[in-house]
């Protein structure tokens, strides 16, 4: 069953992925665009977690994301604002 999930999750991904990629204009707009998806998801996990359970989860999926998508490269090497 995990790795059915796993599978659907990364179909999804893939998608949204193609479909980002397919509206970027501009050389910041990847990072505009992770910045808004990163805070949508906080705020849905600040209605359910304390923001110490938060840092938790994020320092989890950081240490175990090499687990759940061995081998992942990003397609661009892209640069922060800061």
């Amino acid at each position: 069953m995990a790795s059915k999930n796993l599978k659907r999750m990364s179909e999804i991904q893939n998608k949204l992925t193609k479909h980002i990629d397919s509206n970027i204009k501009d050389d910041d707009d990847h990072m505009y665009m992770a910045t808004m998806l990163l805070k949508h998801s906080l705020v849905l996990y600040k209605g359910l977690l304390s923001d110490d359970q938060i840092k938790d989860m994020l320092g989890h999926v950081i240490e175990t994301i090499d687990e759940d998508y061995p081998g992942y490269t990003p397609k661009k090497t892209r640069t922060t604002l800061h």
